[in-house]
């Protein structure tokens, strides 16, 4: 990417490396506070104390393990043979038993119903072998693992609770460039931290996400400048009515801390990846089958299109939706 500085998973698990369909229900549970005033300091008080009892420190645990693995090996020992009577020694390959350390780390969660769903990212829970949720108020609950998916970095987790302090769910479609915003975690491991900053894009792709041979992996993050770094994976980003309108992601850095820019994955596609984590324990999607990039003046002058506008087909993938459809490489939507 020109011109970008490298963009880090700010993994709350810097060595290492969880939204029910009720959850979503309660949306309207927060009452709004009153618009700000043009020319007077906006007031986060309210929304710092919706979110605080909701997002939970999540601590990660991946035990010492041994596995095997094959390596090369020399099938005559020390034996010196200096004309080589015997071929390369070096072409044997044996097994060894390889002991991987015991890896501790953190992030942080939101709870998103009473009964004890949480979501975070799925680089904050991936390969634990123990899950430990702190709340803010210092209890402490075993977590088991819902669902993951690495498309979007989200996670669903779940504890054994009741009358749980879940952060009710904002609309982050109708976000606006400028808004002010909370992002709530635990960075560095400092638990209940609270920073803000505004809304300074949307829809933003940073290409952190690609999955495997597919690339499958779908940015539209919400880009702000409140400070997010190592630990705030999976926090809350919270709007100034106390509803959680993203999920703290990643940061863009040259140093693995926070140097400017924040993304959170939105709401509105968090909402769709958990009630299908809850459901069939994994994301149900239909494939488009197209690559797509933005339209660029480069684009624009290769293919004489009218316009810098829309969606460039890059490509169109044998037997998915896009093709039998008629979409071709070239077609602009």
């Amino acid at each position: 990417m020109k011109n970008l500085k490298s963009y880090l998973i700010t993994a709350a698990c810097v060595v290492s490396i969880a939204f029910s369909a009720g959850a979503f229900i309660q949306v309207n549970a927060a009452q709004p506070a009153a618009p700000a005033v043009a020319g007077q300091p906006v007031d986060l008080t309210y929304a710092a104390d919706k979110a605080l009892p909701a997002v939970v420190h999540i601590k990660y645990v991946q035990n010492a393990k041994t596995k095997t693995v094959e390596v090369e090996s020399n099938p005559f020992g020390d034996f010196f043979d200096p004309f080589g009577f015997f071929g390369n020694p070096g072409n044997g390959r044996r097994q060894q038993q390889v002991q991987t350390p015991k890896k501790e780390a953190s992030g942080s969660g939101v709870i998103i119903s009473a009964d004890g769903y949480i979501v975070t990212n799925n680089h904050v829970v991936e390969g634990a072998d123990e899950l430990t949720v702190t709340l803010n108020d210092n209890r402490e609950f075993s977590a088991t693992i819902i669902g993951t998916d690495k498309n979007t970095d989200l996670a669903l987790i779940k504890i054994s609770g009741k009358n749980l302090p879940a952060l009710p769910i904002g609309d982050s479609d109708n976000l606006r460039v400028g808004e002010w915003v909370l992002a709530v975690g635990n960075p560095f491991n400092l638990t209940s931290t609270v920073t803000a900053g505004i809304v300074s894009a949307k829809s933003r792709s940073i290409g952190i996400m690609s999955s495997g041979a597919q690339n499958m992996g779908i940015e539209s993050f919400i880009q702000t400048d409140a400070a997010v770094n190592p630990g705030n994976s999976g926090g809350a980003l919270v709007s100034t009515t106390g509803e959680l309108i993203g999920i703290n992601t990643a940061i863009a850095s040259t140093t693995g801390s926070y140097s400017g820019y924040s993304f959170a994955v939105p709401a509105a596609i968090a909402q769709k990846v958990v009630q299908d984590l809850k459901q069939y324990g994994e994301v149900q999607r239909a494939l488009l089958g197209v690559s797509i990039a933005d339209v660029t003046p480069e684009i624009q002058k290769k293919y004489n299109l009218s316009s810098v506008k829309g969606v460039f087909v890059a490509q169109v993938s044998d037997g998915g939706a896009a093709k039998e459809s008629g979409i071709k490489e070239g077609d602009v939507m």
